[in-house]
């Protein structure tokens, strides 16, 4: 009877402590983040990645999912690089939950940035450009990693030394300027006519700009093929 009232008694008291022991590891849930932001950047190109997620409150007592329902998710759909809190959340029926955890990405990258200050308007040379190992994920506009891509290119704005390039801050060259005389190639499947014009419009190349034919007063619309010659088809 002894033995039979203290096996009872385990029993009522044991059950609840076992529950208890049953709460969710907070460094699997770190481990989890940390592997799926991983697996989202692609490791060829973001090789020096460093990630750090914001301390969880060790009070927190989530019941302990099976490892294989947990589930890490974006909650703002941004950009993994730009993202700043990820959720995660279990998946099992009978333990619904999910968390909001901060999260901190840093991507070292070579990149190109300016060697020099370039003021605006100023074209870009070879000259005028290094490398440098930045943190990308702060980078919201972009960049480029390589010189082919910016060489020619012309400056939107003033740009300080080591400021990086990206696509907003730089600009085709204008290569046709308003008032200036281009030759209009005419080209259609038979036949091709050179005739004389003034541009209305400054242009890039591949820009359409609105040019004057001198001859016919007519003013048409025409793609800028190279300096001082614009193309339209008939």
């Amino acid at each position: 009877m002894l033995k039979r009232s203290i096996l009872v008694f385990l029993l009522i008291f044991a059950s609840p402590l076992l529950q208890a022991e049953a709460i969710q590891s907070l460094t699997i849930i770190e481990e989890r983040i940390t592997q799926h932001i991983l697996n989202a950047l692609n490791a060829s190109e973001h090789k020096d990645v460093h990630i750090s997620t914001g301390k969880i409150d060790a009070r927190l007592k989530l019941r302990a999912c099976d490892t294989d329902k947990l589930e890490v998710f974006n909650p703002y759909q941004t950009s993994i690089l730009n993202a700043t809190t990820m959720g995660i959340r279990c998946q099992e029926p009978d333990k619904h939950w999910t968390l909001y955890v901060p999260i901190k990405i840093s991507v070292q990258k070579t990149i190109l940035v300016a060697k020099r200050p370039l003021l605006k308007g100023a074209q870009i040379g070879k000259d005028d450009i290094e490398i440098a190992t930045v943190d990308v994920s702060q980078l919201k506009q972009g960049y480029f990693t390589k010189m082919e891509d910016i060489i020619g290119l012309v400056c939107k704005q003033n740009l300080i030394q080591g400021s990086a390039f990206n696509p907003a801050i730089l600009q085709t060259a204008v290569i046709i300027h308003k008032g200036e005389q281009v030759s209009i190639q005419a080209v259609g499947e038979m036949l091709s006519v050179s005739m004389e014009g003034i541009a209305l419009n400054d242009g890039s190349l591949g820009d359409i700009i609105k040019v004057k034919n001198l001859s016919s007063k007519r003013i048409i619309e025409a793609q800028i093929q190279a300096k001082k010659q614009v193309r339209v088809a008939i």
